[in-house]
C-alpha cells in the first residue's frame, strides 16, 4: 500500500484557509471511519499551460489502496457516497465551529443506497463522529436499511403511526 496520502493533511492550492480546514475535518471523518483509504485534496486553482494560476474548483481524492488519484467525480456510486457525506458534513462541521451560529441537529435522506452492508456500519460511523465532532444533540436520518435502521438509537416508524 502506498502511504504518500497522509490522512488528516489537508492542502488547498491557493492557500484558502477555508477549503484547507474543511480538507482537514474530511479526512479526519475519513480516517475515522474508513480508515486510510481515501484522502481529499480540494483545489482551488488550477495551472495553466502558461503556467499562470487561474481560480477553479476541484476536489481530487487519493486512494492509498490502489495508490491513485482522481477527481470525486469518476469515482464508483459507493465511494462518491462516502466521499461526498463526508465532504458535505466537513462543511457543516466548519461552519458550526466558524460562524458563531451553533446547530444542534442534522438530517440527511437515505443517502446510504449505493453501499453494501459492511460500509452502511462504517456508513453509521462517520454519521456518529460528525455528531461528536460538532457536539451536535441528534440526527434524524431516513433508511430503509436494517442495519442502519438497528444502529438508531431510536426508531420513529411512519408506518407504524400512519395506522
Amino acid at each position: 500500500m502506498a502511504a504518500a496520502f497522509a490522512p488528516a493533511t489537508a492542502v488547498a492550492s491557493s492557500g484558502d484557509s477555508t477549503w484547507g480546514a474543511t480538507s482537514a475535518t474530511v479526512n479526519e471523518l475519513l480516517l475515522a471511519c474508513y480508515g486510510m483509504r481515501f484522502t481529499v485534496e480540494i483545489r482551488t486553482q488550477r495551472t495553466l499551460a502558461s503556467g499562470e494560476l487561474r481560480e477553479g474548483f476541484e476536489i481530487l481524492v487519493h486512494d492509498a489502496e490502489s495508490d491513485s488519484s482522481k477527481s470525486v467525480s469518476v469515482m464508483s456510486g459507493g465511494q462518491k457516497v462516502w466521499i461526498n457525506e463526508c465532504l458535505t458534513r466537513g462543511i457543516a462541521l466548519y461552519l458550526g465551529q466558524n460562524t458563531g451560529q451553533p446547530y444542534q441537529t442534522l438530517f440527511s435522506d437515505e443517502s446510504d443506497g449505493p453501499l453494501d452492508p459492511e460500509r452502511k456500519v462504517q456508513f453509521m460511523r462517520m454519521k456518529r463522529e460528525v455528531l461528536r465532532q460538532g457536539g451536535y444533540q441528534r440526527e434524524f436520518f431516513i433508511s430503509q436499511t436494517p442495519e442502519l435502521v438497528a444502529e438508531a438509537d431510536v426508531v420513529i416508524d411512519v408506518q407504524a403511526l400512519a395506522a
